[in-house]
């Protein structure tokens, strides 16, 4: 795979993690663990098929704390590729 396509293709998993991110912090999806499908919301330019997955776990030490990973992942030519994101959010 050319080096302008592995590019090309961790834009876009880049980009599904922080809109995926930026959807739970902004509360228009759940802060809870599941599978995300976009569907037709995210075309990625690269034209590869994206899947998405949130993890959240609360903290202990801190109540109303959680801990939020988002993962994009992509089969490009054969190579998995994937990007995560982890951050806090705060649900008081």
């Amino acid at each position: 795979m050319s080096a302008a396509r592995r590019l090309e293709a961790r834009a876009d998993l880049v980009r599904a993690a922080e809109i995926l991110l930026e959807s739970v912090r902004g509360g228009v999806l759940p802060l809870q663990t599941a599978d995300v499908d976009f569907g037709e919301e995210f075309q990625p330019l690269s034209h590869i098929t994206v899947t998405t997955r949130v993890e959240v776990a609360e903290r202990s030490d801190l109540s109303g704390l959680y801990e939020v990973r988002v993962v994009a992942r992509a089969t490009v030519r054969g190579q998995e590729m994937d990007v995560s994101i982890t951050t806090q959010v705060w649900r008081p």
